[in-house]
């Protein structure tokens, strides 16, 4: 991108580690939607790895396209904020790597659902698993602590916390419904850049695995909606860091920094009202009581 390329509507951040194949495919993807309207694309490389840049250095010089490669691992939410501080367009979207845009519509269709709905804060589509083609579990009630260790234990088949596990995992969901959420995986985010900005982006205070709810409950507390969308779909890899049981506290150090994540976000959201839920009795509230003749 050079400093005279028209100002974009949209601009997509990607934060790859370690994924350049997968990083081609889905610019390739989104170089094929058909929008009334410029965007651009911004990488951001956590992976120091020569042969992960070497794959990635053949998206340079193509068109609104711009390759950002760290000397260091800067993390997931230091990587995604330093995306963001370059976009330029008036919609941001955070999108992993591992993300295919297989309906060439679909930066179009999610561009023109956020211009038709200003309340919409955060907005995620539908997301398809690669490997069995079943639709991802992106949405989540607000974190938890002692329902994300049951879940991974023998204590999520109890009767009373298996009721609480299929509600937290929102198991009851219909995925084929456009609805409010608590929160959405950041897996792929489209807000508006002036919320982003407005919030902060990321949460610094975290190391990755609660930035999204975090956002997400800050959302809701500026008056915006959550909103999932199945409108559109997208498909992903299915991989997630934070897979496993409760063994793999012990032989994954991602698992570990999940369970001090969640301990920061429970700390700081200690006896706090979920923000959804007070957004919805304000609106009731707000609503004119019909008068009597």
């Amino acid at each position: 991108m050079t400093k005279n390329s028209p100002q974009p509507k949209a601009s997509i951040v990607i934060l790859d580690f370690q994924k350049s194949r997968r990083v081609c495919e889905n610019v390739a993807s989104i170089r094929r939607q058909k929008v009334d309207f410029d965007y651009e694309i911004i990488i951001v490389d956590n992976s120091c790895n020569t042969d992960n840049a070497k794959k990635l250095d053949t998206l340079r010089g193509l068109p609104n396209v711009r390759v950002i490669s760290n000397t260091h691992n800067v993390g997931y939410i230091r990587g995604n904020n330093q995306g963001a501080a370059l976009a330029r367009g008036e919609y941001l979207l955070i999108v992993n790597p591992d993300i295919i845009w297989q309906d060439t519509l679909t930066l179009q269709k999610l561009v023109d659902l956020l211009e038709s709905r200003p309340e919409i804060g955060i907005c995620g589509p539908r997301q398809i698993n690669d490997s069995d083609g079943r639709v991802a579990m992106t949405v989540r009630a607000f974190p938890n602590i002692f329902l994300q260790v049951a879940r991974r234990t023998f204590f999520r088949d109890w009767p009373l916390i298996k009721k609480w596990v299929a509600y937290d995992e929102m198991r009851h969901l219909d995925y084929d419904q456009a609805q409010q959420v608590d929160w959405l995986q950041s897996s792929f985010w489209i807000m508006r850049k002036s919320l982003w900005n407005k919030l902060g982006g990321l949460d610094k205070s975290y190391f990755v695995f609660m930035s999204d709810p975090e956002m997400c409950w800050q959302c809701w507390q500026a008056g915006h909606e959550v909103f999932y969308y199945p409108g559109v779909s997208v498909h992903a890899d299915g991989r997630r860091a934070s897979e496993g049981g409760f063994l793999a506290f012990f032989q994954k150090w991602t698992m570990r920094q999940h369970v001090k994540d969640a301990l920061i976000y429970q700390i700081k959201h200690l006896f706090r009202r979920n923000p959804r839920k007070r957004f919805s009795d304000t609106r009731k509230r707000s609503v004119p009581k019909r008068g009597h003749c």
